[in-house]
């Protein structure tokens, strides 16, 4: 079956010290976020980047997201509704639509290092991290203000910000030409079904507050059950269809875009291949018969918590690589899902090689971008 492909991923924003420097250690390495990063210097510094005519980008109404990396944050109003600020956790980077998902990852990777390029006379560089290491909690600074209230009880994409805003991931974005709609909210139902078995792959989350945190996925065992694992997008749904899966298409190329948004940050570019490569291959298996409309708050945060050493979570998750592999022999990606193996039979995840360079650098997070 033909499809297309499209990523966006979040990136944290780092300093690390001068490689001229006194100090060669990691010590002094810090993290940003909302508490330090000035809005209006960084979307200076981000202005007029590649993407701005791409009429197939979803765009918001304040100029921020006008092309293929933008700020990522939460916005602010004052009391009349107009917007002031951006309280900034990070960058989001999203590729164009692209024929396969090795070309979609290459791409985010072209585009990381233009960003990079970018936030380099800033002193700033892309860090990968899947939650917050350093802050133990969000808190709205101001508080929202009656306005700000009333506007977010209609949008529920600002639901959880508390959470949204400490967190990242990818959105791994896949469209397959001549599905229905009822196909497509399928597809959607069968990876919120599946998400528990599949995010240990990704899991980059074992920090939170500067300590280590009791299991490897802090962002699923507070992201993944309050907020979608999957949504679609199609302009006739079907009876019945959650609102919160399914949504209409805000640009006519988004018809049929099934979004999977529940990994962790992915450490390198193999494990993205790999990542989205099991996505696909989830959405191709004829032998996955689970169905969801939510993402069992159970299931994730044991998965966050013991990972492959729950055996039903390692069950599970042997049970999708296997169909997802069948799925995509003779396919190209079938190659990549290679580098998750080791990963389910040594009981591993991504969390244990950033638990292993912390106990040599004192670091909370991956000091680059893809590799």
């Amino acid at each position: 079956m033909l499809y297309s492909a499209g990523l966006e991923f979040e990136y944290a924003l780092v300093t690390l010290p001068s490689p001229g420097g006194t100090d060669t250690s990691h010590a002094t390495a810090t993290f940003h976020d909302f508490a330090d990063l000035d809005f209006e210097t960084l979307q200076q510094a981000l202005a007029d980047g590649p993407g701005a005519a791409d009429p197939e980008l979803v765009r918001g109404d304040l100029g921020i997201k006008g092309g293929y990396w933008y700020l990522e944050g939460d916005e602010r109003f004052d009391p009349e509704g107009t917007f002031t600020s951006m309280l900034v956790k990070g960058l989001e980077i999203r590729t164009p639509i692209c024929s396969s998902t090795t070309e979609a990852t290459d791409r985010l990777i072209e585009l990381q290092a233009e960003v990079s390029g970018r936030l380099a006379p800033l002193g700033l560089r892309l860090g990968i991290v899947g939650f917050n290491p350093v802050r133990e909690a969000y808190v709205m600074d101001p508080p929202l203000n009656e306005w700000e209230q009333a506007m977010r009880a209609e949008h529920r994409e600002y639901d959880h910000a508390e959470v949204s805003n400490l967190s990242y991931g990818p959105d791994i974005n896949l469209s397959f030409p001549g599905l229905g709609a009822d196909q497509v909210v399928g597809l959607a139902r069968r990876l919120t079904h599946y998400s528990p078995f599949m995010v240990p792959f990704s899991f980059s989350s074992p920090f939170h507050a500067g300590h280590r945190w009791r299991g490897p996925s802090k962002r699923t065992y507070e992201r993944t059950w309050r907020r979608v694992a999957t949504r679609c997008f199609v302009s006739s749904p079907p009876a019945g269809a959650d609102p919160l899966l399914v949504h209409p298409p805000r640009v006519p190329r988004e018809e049929g875009r099934i979004e999977f948004k529940a990994y962790d940050a992915f450490l390198s570019r193999d494990l993205l291949l790999a990542g989205t490569a099991l996505a696909l291959g989830v959405c191709l298996a004829d032998d996955l018969p689970g169905l969801a409309d939510a993402p069992s708050r159970d299931l994730h945060q044991r998965s966050a918590t013991a990972a492959f050493a729950d055996p039903e979570i390692a069950a599970g998750a042997r049970d999708v690589l296997t169909a997802a592999r069948r799925a995509l022999a003779g396919r190209p990606e079938a190659g990549h899902l290679d580098v998750l193996d080791p990963l389910l039979s040594a009981r591993r995840t991504p969390a244990d090689t950033l638990l292993d360079a912390y106990s040599r650098t004192g670091l909370m997070f991956h000091p680059e971008g893809l590799r």
